[in-house]
């Protein structure tokens, strides 16, 4: 690997294939430029996109040991401590983890034939996937390099994940459910680690995986402006529904199922509009109202902002 110091960070190596489906057919997207902190230089970071699948990457992507000092704390843009009450507030606000983690797990557990209620939490964040495969019946082992998170967690289930990153776990047997929810974005390998993982799973077990969609309207509208996928230096990958379909499907898993995700803040408007008093009570309303049929468009059309996908170990 050759590594280039940047100050506060270090970059990675030049990738010459696509990160999801490994053509050799890639070329220069766009650069988006981040300043970490108020103290750090702004960081550039050129985005590759795949020719044959779509997928987007960084390239060269932040170092190992720089994404590890970034998660050591937050997989999600924490830059302080949070309490249960803080989060349990804004989900009763923006309903929004529990209702993925509910429906995920549900999901996950209709499609999982294998018999195994062993499950695999990676990257468990507040705690709320852990909660719900509980709620399913299952034991799980959780791992998750937060602490920010991990205190919240505790707080929610009353144990800790292990504080240890995908990368370095080491599993003591087989799974039937692996939750991977907005995680492999922040992989730097990972074609190998849905190849770890397939290699954790029982046969008829389910891998239920979402991220940000690299085909969202809000990339498409808004570029690199957009945070929701490209939120850089965090997130390293972008991906297609195509992409994650030849990712899964080159690591012995079938798909059985592919939906997309679109919710925005009832809010998110009229804050960026300023507006106020009843003016914006009116306008969060509307968006509430008409959230649902946009979204049923843009998923229509592939272009919803989360894809979560369904893959049965063969």
């Amino acid at each position: 690997m050759v590594c280039v110091s940047t100050g506060s960070g270090t970059y990675g190596e030049i990738l010459y294939e696509c990160v999801a489906c490994k053509a050799g057919k890639i070329r220069y997207w766009r650069q988006k430029n981040f300043q970490y902190t108020q103290d750090a230089n702004d960081k550039e970071f050129h985005i590759y996109r795949c020719e044959n699948c779509g997928t987007g990457f960084l390239n060269r992507p932040p170092h190992a040991q720089w994404l590890q000092a970034i998660y050591q704390y937050s997989g999600q843009a924490l830059t302080k401590a949070v309490t249960l009450g803080d989060v349990l507030a804004r989900e009763k606000q923006f309903p929004n983890c529990k209702l993925d983690a509910d429906r995920m797990s549900r999901l996950a557990n209709q499609f999982n034939n294998s018999g195994n209620t062993q499950a695999l939490d990676i990257g468990s964040g507040f705690g709320f996937y852990t909660k719900a495969l509980r709620k399913q019946g299952y034991q799980t082992v959780s791992i998750n390099p937060g602490k920010y998170e991990n205190d919240v967690f505790r707080s929610l289930n009353g144990d800790e994940p292990l504080n240890v990153m995908f990368e370095n776990y080491q599993p003591s047997g087989q799974f039937g459910i692996v939750m991977m929810s907005q995680v492999l974005e922040h992989l730097l390998k990972p074609y190998h680690a849905i190849g770890r993982i397939s290699g954790m799973m029982v046969s008829g077990g389910v891998l239920a995986c979402a991220v940000p969609n690299y085909n969202s309207f809000l990339v498409k509208l808004l570029g690199t402006k957009d945070n929701a996928c490209l939120w850089i230096p965090e997130h390293v990958n972008y991906f297609t529904e195509k992409g994650l379909k030849v990712l899964m499907d080159r690591n012995d898993f079938q798909v059985v199922k592919v939906e997309q995700i679109t919710r925005i803040p009832f809010n998110a408007l009229s804050r960026k509009l300023r507006l106020k008093g009843n003016t914006a009570v009116v306008v969060d309303a509307l968006v509430k109202l008409l959230q649902p049929a946009f979204a049923g468009v843009m998923h229509f059309f592939g272009m919803g902002i989360y894809i979560n996908i369904y893959a049965v170990k063969k």
